[in-house]
């Protein structure tokens, strides 16, 4: 999800590979009817293509490893015991492996072509130092540190690796010029609160590089400005990490930049390419174990010098910016996305809902739809349609999670969905009607708008196509957009302005001195289709 959970420089290869042998197959005609006549007195056996892999830690020690063996042509792997004698198909392989010294981690690659018996072996005496800094370097020099470094092979298709971290502040790489591999590195540092900037740079190249080292500008990262709030999410935890994506080697590369239990804005600074912002929540339950109950995953592009933003955990979440559709005339509709995030519209955030869902036709339900919480399997209402007319959906849902304390005062406990639309028997087509979303603005990082105070709610309308053979159809033309908000819960209501603001429908709520608000919706088309959207404690007062 945007949501959710959570390592060229060309070296001569300095990985040693010696193969030895030949096969020798001896082939008898079908029609012989004699034995065959063995001259040397020996049992004759065809000979067998085989692998040993040495591997010799950093005092030249021989220890024996779990390499990953990759057959180059079918990007089929093994797990092979260095030291021991393997029989593989002939071929072209690499393999990978991570040799340690202590708490002292070498990766290393070779390419070798299994013919006969071959051998080959990694030797961490060979491995150069993996080094990335900033310039300058970060004036507070206890923040914490660590890289992370990968080996991969190259290919189209499925990419194997090796990853290894600097747990004693040393990671070592061996060098090799083969264009068949390819190597990461990423180094992040934090002090894993939310006082401080922090940073995580990649570097990576085809072939495993003799100097695995490289230095960044600081003035040369882009800034994401990361703003983490509290209020509707089941835990008062959250982390933020990065990881980068969509590259030849590195992608599955996890950077730890912060763990807290407080609302926070801070910096980070990456280097550029394509990354992954991940903040996740956490929460300890009653047995006394932590879960990581759902999050957010927001992949930017981020180009040198340029600033960016990302605000998590926003008021009012509310049902996904999903439509009902109707595959070849079969009203379809999950039950699962009630409690998205507004800056992140399309799926619920977290786990842990209870929904039921219900279908009328000329004021008669010709379906209903329960999830009890934590079904195996995601509930979607599907009703197959008839006889053409107006069908009302209706989809109310509750945060449910047996298993944790939800936070005292938590927002957006409650949420329910009506669609009103008109369908026929066999179409493909997204039920003509609106998704809404709301987002209030000018809220603290509590989700809290002052006492007495106005708060704009911005109204976002979408008709998003999320199946491809679905037609999508015209917008319908607005009629009207209207908006209520209650104080006590949902159980009275009141109407408040509605109006364009810059192009954006707008509720201008005003608001208590105390407690919640909670926000109905109302977009009603030209047609008599409307949309109906209810959040329950959709920001606070404080």
């Amino acid at each position: 999800m945007e949501l959710f959970s959570l390592r060229t420089r060309a070296a001569f290869s300095l990985g040693s590979s010696v193969r030895t042998g030949r096969s020798a197959v001896t082939k008898v005609a079908a029609s012989a009817l004699v034995p065959a006549i063995l001259l040397s007195g020996t049992p004759a056996v065809a000979a067998s293509n085989t692998l040993t892999i040495t591997t010799l830690d950093r005092a030249g020690k021989k220890i024996a490893v779990t390499t990953t063996v990759v057959n180059l042509a079918t990007n089929e792997s093994r797990s092979v015991r260095s030291g021991q004698v393997k029989k593989l198909p002939k071929g072209t392989y690499a393999v990978l492996a991570s040799i340690d010294t202590g708490l002292v981690s070498t990766l290393g690659a070779s390419i070798v072509t299994v013919s006969g018996t071959t051998k080959t072996t990694l030797d961490a005496r060979k491995g150069r130092k993996v080094t990335l800094g900033l310039s300058p370097a970060p004036a507070d020099a206890s923040l914490e540190t660590q890289t992370i470094a990968q080996i991969c092979t190259v290919s189209k298709s499925a990419v194997e690796r090796v990853e290894a971290w600097d747990f004693a502040n040393e990671l070592y790489v061996i060098p090799n010029s083969s264009k068949k591999l390819a190597f990461a590195a990423m180094r992040t540092w934090t002090d894993h609160s939310g006082e401080t900037d922090r940073h995580a740079v990649m570097y990576s190249t085809t072939t495993i590089p003799s100097t695995p080292s490289r230095t960044f500008s600081r003035s040369a990262l882009a800034t994401v400005n990361v703003e983490t709030r509290r209020g509707p999410s089941g835990s008062v935890s959250s982390s933020l990490a990065v990881q980068p994506i969509d590259r030849p080697c590195g992608s599955s590369m996890y950077g730890s930049l912060l763990s807290f239990d407080r609302p926070y804005r801070t910096k980070v600074f990456l280097s550029p390419g394509k990354w992954v912002v991940r903040a996740e929540s956490y929460a300890g339950t009653k047995d006394g174990s932590t879960w990581n109950i759902g999050g957010f995953y927001a992949p930017r592009q981020v180009a040198a010098g340029t600033s960016y933003n990302l605000r998590f955990f926003r008021a009012a979440w509310g049902p996904a910016a999903v439509l009902p559709v109707l595959h070849n005339g079969r009203i379809s509709y999950s039950l699962n996305n009630m409690f998205a995030d507004p800056g992140f519209p399309r799926q619920s955030v977290e786990g842990g809902d209870k929904a039921t869902a219900t279908l009328t036709f000329r004021g008669k339900t010709v379906k209903t739809v329960k999830d009890r919480g934590w079904e195996p399997e995601e509930k979607v209402l599907n009703y197959t349609v008839k006889q053409s007319g107006w069908y009302t959906l209706t989809n109310t849902a509750s945060r449910y999670y047996p298993e944790i304390t939800f936070p005292s005062g938590m927002l957006s406990p409650r949420t329910s969905v009506t669609f009103r639309f008109k369908a026929k028997p066999r179409t493909w087509v997204a039920a003509p009607v609106y998704a809404v979303t709301m987002r209030p603005v000018g809220l603290n990082l509590y989700n809290q708008a002052k006492p007495g105070s106005t708060t704009n709610v911005e109204l976002k309308l979408s008709r998003p196509k999320g199946d491809p053979d679905i037609k999508l159809g015209k917008n319908p033309p607005v009629k009207t957009v209207s908006a209520k908000a209650s104080f006590d819960g949902g159980r009275t209501w009141r109407s408040v302005q509605v109006k364009k603001i810059a192009g954006t429908w707008t509720a201008l709520v005003g608001n208590p001195q105390s407690g919640a608000v909670s926000l109905r919706v109302r977009v009603t088309d030209t047609t008599g289709g409307y949309t109906d959207v209810t959040i329950i404690r959709a920001y606070a007062i404080g």
